[in-house]
């Protein structure tokens, strides 16, 4: 390695790789360094173990979760859209990392503790995009229903990590893979901005496809 800058990324990346292809608890200190063909004790000076790397991770998606929710402005759609725009691409970039956080996040670690209240944020801020519009009368049901509907705007972001469909990727051109991933992005920030104007009757399906 050129420098400690270089063997630390490369210890990571290498971790990332066999963490997504086989899992975190999987995954041996022992199998990182054999890999990344260094010793056993750089693993544990860059990292200090197997979890300073889960950290070093999950410190990178929270930095890229607040980043967007400082980003996001509810009465600014078209600031608010470039930011999520941004976010998905992040996602698209990192998708063997995100496939770890939330492969190992359902296991119940303290590590996700700050992963989840910033999910929870993103929903709340969600939540309040959709109904910037609002200009009914009858909001009988609107939290039930916004929290479903938020739950659901969460699911077309991260499901795709979560249920890990990355493998139907191994199929398709960089170019098909890369028009299917714009096409999916959009897509969402369609589905996002018709749902802004849900109780405005401005809500027509026909630009989200």
């Amino acid at each position: 390695m050129a420098n400690d800058k270089d063997a630390k990324t490369h210890i990571l990346d290498t971790s990332i790789m066999l963490f997504s292809d086989h899992g975190y608890k999987e995954t041996s200190i022992r199998e990182i360094s054999r890999v990344a063909g260094v010793n056993v004790s750089m693993v544990s000076y860059y990292f200090g173990g197997k979890g300073g790397i889960l950290e070093n991770i999950i410190k990178n998606f929270i930095k890229a979760l607040t980043l967007l929710l400082s980003q996001i402005e509810v009465t600014n759609l078209p600031a608010t859209m470039n930011a999520l725009k941004k976010f998905l691409e992040y996602l698209e970039d990192n998708r063997p990392q995100i496939k770890i956080i939330f492969s190992e996040m359902k296991k119940g670690s303290d590590y996700f503790i700050p992963v989840k209240e910033k999910i929870v944020e993103l929903e709340n801020k969600l939540g309040k995009l959709v109904l910037r519009n609002n200009k009914s009368d009858n909001n009988l049901g609107i939290p039930q229903k916004l929290k479903i509907m938020t739950d659901i705007i969460l699911e077309m972001f991260f499901s795709d990590y979560i249920l890990d469909f990355s493998s139907f990727n191994d199929t398709i051109t960089k170019e098909e893979k890369s028009f299917w991933q714009e096409e999916r992005i959009q897509m969402i920030l369609n589905i996002i901005k018709q749902l802004s104007g849900l109780n405005s009757r401005k809500l027509t399906f026909e630009s989200i496809f």
